[in-house]
């Protein structure tokens, strides 16, 4: 698959299928549900209501809200590897945490000027055979002219997110430890800077309007919700309780049902958690992962935040991934976990009007360090990403690490882009 590039905005052309994506506004309005208070301290988001019946186009908000993607839809030949009427593929990446490091070598790539494109353009034939594109922006962004900073307060260059945009991602979700570092207008300055660049988020909030309204994006005929949140702000107060989502179970469940309520036809979980630089789940990351799964009102969960890869595992059904890793970051921590990263591509297949999970693949991936780069393993044409070697070990222990909880023998495999 290919991208076109027209004034900043990237359109697709796929084989299998030609996505739409806008994002949905709600007609009208609803009281929002009991606040459920979790461990940051944010409340459930609710839904408003949808009118547009079933397989109809849904109300959009084009003209109100800034940077929501236009609608092109069109018809388009099927898939000939989907099971059903129907197919989609989502695809997640890890945390874009910009060190220091990262926007130096952005100065250095753009020659005095930043550009992050060198950085990240590995990742764009991924994004590209997808049909949504998600990422896990975990540090707001500071004014154009800075001042930038870094751990443990980021605020880092806004020029990051257009870059997300010209390699392929169609949104992020913004609910991390980090999320409050800048403060409100931090919080601010990133999510107009997503709109700005046509990138549609969730996870923390400019008004409490804004926050009882669900994520929900058009994707072929399917209507795709992404409820987000953290587990922590680094101690970090939220000025007001819907600023920044959290991951309490009763929240978590609570905007799940108000998505389904609003017509969403699949559901997605994105939860900042875990502990960091691990290569399993926590206790608690199971039993909150897998009670997602087993309320039936999930239809995929994945993970980030600990800076490094966890295992994928499919419980009753739904798949949950773990931990994603990084997707590029530069940690002045001195581990080979942190460099590495998952992107993941769900599929989720139509049968008459019903949709459901498919199938899952994976495509691993490590920093190169000099240049700084986001680098697919295994490298193509043979030059590896660090040495042969490392890249080799590196390979192995992220494939070990996926398949420890019986992902492969349930189906999951590495993502394999299509051949020219």
């Amino acid at each position: 698959m290919s991208h076109r590039f027209v004034r900043g905005t990237v359109v697709r052309r796929r084989a299998a299928l030609c996505a739409a994506l806008l994002l949905v506004s709600a007609l009208g309005a609803c009281a929002p549900a009991p606040p459920s208070p979790g461990p940051s301290g944010s409340t459930a988001a609710t839904a408003s209501s949808l009118s547009a019946p079933t397989g109809q186009p849904a109300p959009t908000a084009a003209a109100s809200a800034p940077g929501t993607p236009p609608n092109a839809a069109s018809a388009s030949p099927k898939d000939p590897d989907c099971p059903g009427d129907e197919c989609i593929g989502v695809a997640v990446a890890g945390d874009i945490l910009l060190h220091p490091a990262l926007w130096d070598q952005a100065e250095e790539d753009g020659k005095g000027a930043m550009d992050f494109g060198p950085l990240l353009e590995g990742i764009e034939p991924y994004l590209a055979d997808s049909d949504l594109a998600l990422c896990n922006l975990e540090t707001p962004v500071a004014a154009p002219g800075g001042p930038f900073k870094g751990y443990p307060m980021f605020s880092v260059p806004p020029s990051v997110i257009p870059a997300l945009k010209d390699v392929g991602y169609d949104g992020c979700t913004t609910a991390s430890n980090h999320s409050m570092d800048a403060g409100v207008p931090g919080v601010k300055r990133t999510l107009d800077a997503l709109d700005a660049a046509g990138l549609v988020s969730t996870g923390s909030y400019r008004s409490a309007a804004e926050a009882a309204k669900p994520l929900m994006v058009e994707v072929g005929t399917a209507r795709v919700a992404v409820i987000a949140g953290t587990f922590s702000l680094n101690g970090v107060a939220e000025d007001a309780p819907w600023r920044v989502d959290d991951i309490a179970k009763a929240s978590l469940l609570s905007r799940a049902k108000a998505a389904r309520a609003a017509g969403a036809d699949i559901v997605m979980a994105a939860l900042h958690d875990g502990a960091e630089y691990s290569s399993e789940p926590t206790a608690s990351q199971i039993t909150l992962n897998r009670s997602l799964a087993e309320s039936g009102e999930f239809d995929f969960i994945y993970s980030h935040h600990t800076h490094s890869v966890l295992p994928i595992e499919k419980h009753q059904g739904t798949w949950i991934v773990y931990g994603l890793g990084n997707s590029v970051a530069k940690h002045a921590t001195r581990t080979v976990l942190n460099q590495e990263g998952l992107t993941v591509k769900m599929q989720f297949v139509r049968t008459g009007k019903s949709w459901s999970p498919g199938k899952l693949a994976w495509a691993p991936h490590i920093m190169k360090q000099d240049p700084l780069r986001w680098c697919a393993l295994p490298a193509a044409d043979g030059e590896p990403c660090t040495t042969k070697r490392q890249d080799s070990a590196s390979l192995k222990r992220t494939t070990d690490t996926v398949n420890s909880m019986n992902a492969r023998t349930d189906g999951a495999k590495m993502w394999s882009l299509p051949q020219p």
